[in-house]
């Protein structure tokens, strides 16, 4: 099979490469999967340039979100019929052809779902699921501010918005996004190289601020989020795209009483009861099953057309998930 490999943490585009591996054989409880759709995520990128929270023992494939269908049942499997169409949980490698996961992380996918909205259902939606309704606890009418709004996570925090009546406010960085975000259902988009993002805040919000704040970017795009929050709003940090430390000030903090912390999708799933992750797994795929959510796609491309693949997504500007096929 094909997959794709690394054997020494730097940058993706010189140290990933396309070899052949024998086919993965099933274990006890586990299944093979003939994977077919496969995202690029950041949290991919990060791993093999060895900067994410956790990293693989060497050499290694790249991936941890794709779609597939079981292939193979190993021992003790019963009750999951060959051809099934699952997302599997908690595996990685994923980047490659065929992969073995355990039979009892096995996600079934719903025929109304398609194999490119499947393949990125664990990462993005799960993670804006759990920042809006879990971490900041947000009621109808509240106002939420995030960053890198127009990533395909920053699409979903919209679609979710419109859905349970959050109100979002969406920082971007090209001014070109702004009618495109507002067409999808953001209450406003700003851009970050405005001067008076802070005061149009204040004023969209009638003078007190959003109540919480999804923080992805970092360095002064990070610091204008901050701002905005009303006294004794709380900012998730979740990514690191920009490549800056978040400037925190002292004072701000003090004598407005904010909070800022980091999210983790990976310690979510860890330290989350089991039937709570299984009841938000089901209930956000009902709601792509029935067209509530819907993560976009730019492009896909072959497993062999990686190089190019990660190009595109390092473009700025796009407007959805780039996948890897074949």
């Amino acid at each position: 099979m094909r997959a794709i490999r690394f054997s020494r943490f730097g940058p993706p585009a010189e140290v990933l490469s396309l070899e052949e591996l024998p086919l993965p054989e099933p274990g006890p409880g586990q299944v093979r999967l003939r994977l077919t759709h496969r995202s690029i995520n950041p949290s991919d990128l990060l791993t093999v340039s060895g900067e994410y929270g956790r990293l693989p023992r060497l050499p290694a494939t790249p991936g941890f979100e794709a779609v597939g269908r079981v292939e193979a049942l190993g021992e003790g499997v019963r009750g999951l019929p060959i051809g099934t169409r699952v997302v599997p949980l908690g595996v990685g490698g994923t980047w490659a052809e065929s992969a073995t996961a355990a039979a009892a992380l096995l996600l079934p996918v719903p025929e109304a779902v398609s194999d490119a909205a499947a393949a990125q259902f664990v990462v993005n939606p799960v993670t804006a699921w759990v920042m809006l309704v879990e971490e900041l606890q947000l009621e109808p009418g509240d106002w939420v501010v995030q960053t890198a709004a127009g990533s395909t996570l920053g699409r979903l925090v919209i679609q979710l918005g419109r859905l349970r009546g959050y109100r979002t406010i969406n920082l971007v960085r090209r001014p070109e996004q702004v009618d495109e975000l507002l067409a999808l259902g953001a209450d406003a988009v700003y851009c970050t190289g405005d001067e008076d993002v802070v005061e149009r805040v204040r004023e969209v919000t009638g003078g007190r601020g959003a109540k919480g704040a999804l923080e992805a970017v970092g360095g002064r795009t990070g610091e204008i989020a901050l701002k905005t929050l009303r006294p004794g709003g709380t900012m998730l940090v979740y990514g690191m795209l920009g490549g800056e430390p978040l400037p925190l000030h002292n004072g701000e903090m003090l004598f407005r009483g904010l909070t800022v912390r980091g999210f983790w999708l990976s310690q979510w799933f860890r330290q989350t009861d089991p039937a709570h992750v299984t009841a938000t797994l089901g209930t956000l795929m009902q709601l792509m099953a029935d067209g509530h959510l819907l993560p976009p796609v730019e492009a896909e491309y072959d497993l062999a057309d990686f190089q190019t693949a990660i190009a595109h997504c390092e473009r700025p500007g796009r407007q959805g998930k780039v996948l890897l096929t074949g």
